[in-house]
């Protein structure tokens, strides 16, 4: 039997469905994105498209070329809703389904051509149950295996519906840019044209991946194989989370230590009790940073043992910022304790049992319940580094992710790592059932109440917003989640949490 895999692309999946919802938006350019000062474009209707919005653009230069378009900030909710529907639709057809994102996925459909015509008729049944069923267009590729699935379904948007047959597969690639090639970027791309590879029939005159070698390293053998139509990847109908991270680009840059110890504190606090409902640990804690200059670092760690302990988190968060201020400025941080030990760019973290307070104001140790206090423990002397210039971007990711086993107690588990198992146990119950806000620590109660507190009331607004991702920790999701651009103007690692 011959393997024939789907790959379905919802059309302007955002703009469409606000154009469904609102019939008076139909033949208008509809820009679904921020709309901040910094926002950008997450996707936009095809009428926007002719005046050159895409995606990943400034909502500011979107204005300048389409100052008459209708501009929305995105409904998570609603797009989630639909999608479920779509995705129910294609359960129908088979239930080997691998969801890259909300409005993306592979389908194996290896067989089931035989009950139609051919594969073509079976994509062609797919859209149109989608489109009866929603009123939405989507775009379907049919082909030997994933890569030329992907490719088939971006040939003829939008309501595009191509095949690429057995046997055809190298003659269709031939004349199609290297960049089109899975994974090859501006920087892969700029060194396969500097050694002559402008087409894919440029790889495909090789005889194996030697020549590449030089040129892209160990990517040499997969990029020669996707431009000769090879790709014996499987569809993951249970693929696992990779990673689950948080970050956010600001309406203001940061300038302030403290601050940034709060907003580490959140991120690290929003991590661990994600993980926890999944059940998982993490091996690797990582930090990123972006300047007002849009250069961007990240550093990370990796733990002697997996955790989804906040203190962990947050702490090996403080560890990698002052590091990373003192590679920066060559200033000693004061008081961090020597509990790391160099592995080369990746360090490994002993799970020290860290106090848990704030580094400006141990006032600040209580727990938030509506207007209540009580006291946490005692004040940590460590404090987070002043940055050297303006922040724009800090994100916090969790990697390395395995799930929790069940394990005889150890003799090496401390009373504190039990105590804050059952605490953060108890915390979980209460905001399942009261919400987010009506019990936290102090920094947190700081975080949302204090001075900034209008710019992380936004900040909050636009989490509970993007939240409702079924994305939210696939590291190729496509949501607006906070996108900040680079100095190509292309999106940074956009937000996996807020």
């Amino acid at each position: 039997m011959r393997r024939w895999i789907m790959h379905v692309d919802m059309d302007a999946f955002f703009a469409s469905i606000e154009q469904l919802d609102h019939p008076e938006y139909k033949g208008h350019p509809v820009i679904v994105g921020g709309l901040s000062s910094r926002g950008v474009v997450a996707t936009c209707s095809y009428e926007a498209r002719k005046f050159g919005v895409h995606s990943a653009m400034p909502i500011s230069r979107a204005k300048k070329l389409c100052p008459d378009g209708i501009y929305v900030y995105p409904r998570m909710d609603r797009y989630k809703e639909v999608s479920e529907q779509i995705f129910s639709i294609m359960k129908e057809f088979t239930p080997r389904i691998e969801p890259l994102s909300i409005d993306e996925a592979f389908l194996e459909v290896s067989g089931m051509s035989t009950m139609y015509s051919g594969p073509k008729a079976l994509g062609r049944a797919i859209k149109d149950r989608v489109f009866e069923e929603t009123g939405l267009i989507i775009s379907a590729g049919l082909a030997p295996n994933k890569f030329l699935a992907k490719l088939a379904s971006d040939l003829d948007k939008p309501d595009g519906l191509v095949v690429i047959p057995y046997g055809r597969e190298k003659e269709i690639l031939a004349p199609l840019p290297i960049k089109r090639i899975w994974g090859v970027g501006p920087h892969t791309e700029k060194r396969l044209k500097a050694g002559g590879f402008h087409l894919m029939r440029h790889i495909q005159a090789l005889s194996d991946e030697s020549s590449l070698i030089p040129l892209v390293g160990n990517q040499a053998r997969r990029i020669w194989e996707l431009a000769n139509g090879i790709d014996d990847r499987p569809v993951e109908t249970d693929r696992k989370i990779q990673s689950i991270g948080a970050e956010e680009t600001y309406e203001e840059d940061l300038t302030d230590g403290s601050a940034i110890e709060l907003e580490f504190r959140y991120f690290a606090n929003r991590l661990s009790k994600r993980l926890r409902k999944r059940n998982l640990l993490g091996h690797t804690v990582s930090i990123k940073v972006r300047y007002d200059d849009f250069t961007t670092v990240s550093r990370q760690k990796r733990l002697d043992t997996p955790s989804d302990h906040e203190h962990v988190f947050f702490e090996t968060a403080l560890l990698l910022w002052n590091k990373l201020m003192q590679d920066k400025t060559s200033k000693q941080p004061k008081g961090i304790k020597k509990d790391v030990e160099a592995l080369g760019a990746t360090t490994k973290v002993r799970s020290t049992h860290f106090k848990y307070s704030s580094s400006k104001d141990s006032k600040s140790n209580y727990i938030g319940s509506n207007h209540s206090t009580s006291k946490l423990s005692g004040s940590s002397e460590r404090n987070f580094m002043e940055p050297p210039g303006p922040i724009r971007l800090l994100g916090l990711t969790v990697s390395g992710l395995d799930e929790e086993v069940p394990m005889q107690d150890s003799l090496f588990e401390s009373p504190q790592d039990e105590t804050e198992d059952k605490l953060a146990g108890v915390l979980d119950s209460l905001e399942s059932k009261f919400g987010e806000t009506v019990i936290m620590s102090g920094a947190l109660w700081q975080r949302f109440h204090g001075e900034n507190g209008m710019r992380r009331k936004r900040s909050e607004l636009k989490s509970a917003v993007d939240a409702q991702s079924t994305n939210e920790d696939v590291e190729s999701t496509k949501m607006d989640k906070g996108f900040d651009l680079d100095k190509n103007g292309d999106v940074g690692d956009i937000n996996k949490d807020i």
